[in-house]
């Protein structure tokens, strides 16, 4: 066997071209067979899920430079709270929102919307398992307090109950 020469041998770098952060949120949506619209000049996907009680709209945001990625995941709930129960509202929030490990819940006072967010930031890059972690675990915790939280805004819960209603058990009804 001929031992190649060194003016034969060629050296080529081979550039290897790293996924965007927004283009690993589609291929993980896409994936799982996730309908979804995207912006890609805002950098954000759009899309519905459905959790036990609704339908909520779900808002991934990416963020990225050279340096660093963040993703923020932000599900909507389905409701306007009516602006005479948006204090006792903002007090059920309040009190989720202390006992909460990840993610917080959040109210337009101006309008009455309450949104769940999640947000991950890293300079290392953002893998599809996290994006899966961040979407999903959002969803858990919107889903969690949906009930409860209609309780206090369309009921007549009181904001103190809050989290024993988003404790219950699942086959125990709100009513």
């Amino acid at each position: 066997m001929a031992k190649p020469s060194k003016a034969s041998a060629k050296t080529e770098s081979v550039a290897v071209q790293k996924k965007s952060l927004f283009e690993s949120v589609g291929s993980f949506l896409d994936g799982n067979e996730r309908r979804y619209s995207a912006d890609a000049e805002s950098g954000s996907y759009s899309m519905s899920f459905r959790i036990k009680d609704a339908s909520v709209r779900v808002v991934i945001d990416v963020f990225e430079s050279d340096e660093w990625q963040r993703l923020m995941t932000c599900t909507m709930y389905p409701i306007y709270v009516p602006e005479h129960r948006r204090s006792a509202a903002a007090e059920a929030l309040n009190r989720i929102n202390y006992a909460l490990l990840y993610g917080n819940f959040e109210m337009d006072m101006a309008d009455g919307e309450i949104r769940f967010r999640t947000t991950m930031e890293s300079d290392h890059g953002i893998p599809e398992s996290m994006i899966e972690r961040v979407l999903y675990g959002n969803l858990s915790a919107a889903d969690k307090h949906f009930g409860a939280l209609m309780a206090v805004v369309f009921g007549s819960a009181e904001p103190d109950g809050v989290a024993a209603l988003a404790s219950r058990p699942e086959n125990v009804a709100l009513q």
